[in-house]
Order: structure tokens, then sequence, then C-alpha cells
């Protein structure tokens, strides 16, 4: 359920270093509940890019094609819209993957599915191991069940594997900690 809310509530309820960071972003609009990304996350302007780009690339071969349509088969037509369908939809959700807060809870973003948990849901934060690393942000829900997000802390060494999600430095990580539970506190008021 989404409850319209004044910006000033929402901006007074952030940490501020949410506060900070969101200054001048213009993501509220009217009576439009705004989710906060509460950190900053540096491959946004990669996926984006490639999202953008690729967006481009689709729409001028869409424009080839429809100026030539008496010369282009309808199976490569075909073939070119379902690559394209399939490929944006992945680049742009890859874009979105993310976890965001609001005044009426979090959404977590995955590749593949989102989730919306109301804040009375979420007892709270904290780090753990993740089949892919080894310490990742997850939420701990009232009735038990842990929710898996995409944020995890930078470790030393290398680390190849990509999951879509935000690596945070150790500092930053535990700044995000302390965010989230001032946003929890701050909705419980």
């Amino acid at each position: 359920m989404v409850i319209p809310v004044g910006l000033g509530l929402l901006a007074a309820r952030a940490p501020v270093s949410v506060r900070r960071r969101a200054a001048g972003l213009g993501c509220h609009d009217g009576d439009v509940l705004s989710w906060t990304r509460p950190y900053e996350d540096p491959m946004r302007l990669f996926t984006g890019t490639l999202a953008v780009l690729g967006t481009l690339l689709f729409a001028f071969v869409a424009f080839q094609v429809a100026a030539h349509w008496q010369q282009v088969r309808l199976a490569a037509v075909l073939a070119f819209a379902g690559f394209a369908v399939v490929w944006l939809t992945f680049a742009w959700r890859f874009h979105r993957t993310a976890l965001v807060v609001s005044r009426s809870g979090v959404r977590v973003r995955w590749l593949w599915r989102t989730r919306t948990i109301v804040w009375e849901q979420v007892r709270g934060f904290h780090s753990g191991p993740d089949w892919l690393v080894r310490e990742r942000l997850w939420l701990q829900l009232c009735d038990g069940t842990k929710v898996r997000t995409p944020v995890r802390r930078r470790r030393a060494g290398v680390n190849r594997l990509r999951d879509g999600g935000t690596v945070l430095a150790s500092e930053r990580y535990e700044e995000l900690l302390a965010d989230l539970a001032s946003w929890k506190a701050g909705v419980r008021r």
C-alpha cells in the first residue's frame, strides 16, 4: 500500500547522509511516494549507459527496418524484435537492481524479482554470509525470514563474481547499516 506524503515529512525522517545525497535529485513529484536509494552506486553509470545505448541502437535498427520493410523478411524482424525485448528488459532491470527505502517500507530489486516489505514487518538489518560472497546485507523480518539484498561489503582481494548488486567500501557499508536503522526508527515514531 502506498501512502502519499509531503516531501517535508519524507525528508525529515531520512537520515542526514541520505538527505545530503538525495538533495536536488527531484525524485518526488507531488503526492507520489518516492523510493530513495540510501547509498551511491558507482555501477549505475555503467548499467545506465548500457541500457540507454541499447535502446538507441534497437530504435535505430527498428527505424531502418521500417524504412526498408519491403526488403526485410518477417523471420528476421521477429528474431530482431525478440532479441531486442529480452536484451532491453535485462539491461533495464540490471540497471534498477537496488535496495531502496521510503516512508512506507523497503524495496529489494533484483534482476528477476522485486519485493516490497512494509516497515512493520522488518525486524532489522544485519550482515551475513551468502553463497556468492562472504558478507552481504540481509533484512530480518519479524516472522524470522531473511531477505537477501543486492548490497555487499567490499573485501580485500579479488572477487570477480558479480550478481548485479552494489559493492560498498567498509566505512560506507557501516554508514548504510546506521542509515537503515534510522529509517526504520524514524518510521515507527
